[in-house]
């Protein structure tokens, strides 16, 4: 029987089966396969065949995968979509959240306005609906830097950074333009920006608030 299943698997083999295919056609280990027919010679025919169902069975990996991941983003954004849809954010909450993420991404020099740097548009948006929550404000002491690549259209991002931050073109500072080869473009990207609010005064109070709260957890 074993002698059978010998001739069997190196025919097959010489066929184009796989190792797994062997496996499973003629229920035998994975080892005891490989052993049998780790002499046989493959023609390019049967290569082919081998390569092709490789491919196969990776694309079938792969959608696994990619189904696996999107029901787990799924059931997190469910979960993150629960906890906050009762979520009462009030002034103090605010400022609480605009400082934390003012510790991250803004200028914690003393003497400087306040500074907030990144290219995330969400990111932008969210510590700017924040900030405007926390504090009462002049709208036309902000100031937007933009920094962009020679790929991008500078009218283009102006309109696209003002609808993101509502902060008027008239008050975005000259550009200034990274160098870039010009070989590679990430697509999606729109630059990164640095939002001012020139009051050296809030500045302080946000990275105060910011220090204080963490200093609760030394």
């Amino acid at each position: 029987m074993k002698k059978e299943l010998e001739k069997k698997a190196k025919e097959l083999r010489k066929e184009g089966y796989s190792i797994n295919e062997l496996k499973g056609t003629l229920n035998v280990s994975k080892s005891t396969i490989s052993r049998w027919v780790a002499d046989i010679k493959l023609s390019n025919e049967a290569q082919v065949r081998i390569d092709k169902n490789y491919s196969k069975g990776q694309l079938a990996s792969q959608k696994t995968i990619k189904e696996k991941t999107r029901l787990k983003n799924f059931e997190a954004d469910n979960f993150a979509i629960n906890k906050l849809k009762d979520l009462n954010i009030n002034s103090d909450c605010s400022l609480l959240l605009c400082s934390m993420l003012y510790q991250c991404e803004g200028s914690k020099y003393i003497k400087d306005p306040v500074t907030f740097t990144n290219s995330g548009p969400e990111l932008i948006g969210t510590f700017l609906h924040l900030f405007r929550k926390s504090f009462v404000l002049e709208e036309d002491k902000f100031r937007v830097l933009m920094h962009l690549h020679g790929y991008h259209n500078e009218k283009t991002q102006k309109k696209f950074w003002s609808k993101i931050t509502g902060i008027p073109m008239n008050q975005f500072l000259k550009t200034y333009n990274k160098p870039n080869t010009g070989i590679y473009k990430k697509d999606g990207y729109q630059g990164c920006i640095q939002v001012r609010y020139h009051n050296v005064k809030i500045g302080r109070i946000i990275n105060a608030v910011a220090k204080k709260f963490m200093e609760r957890y030394k």
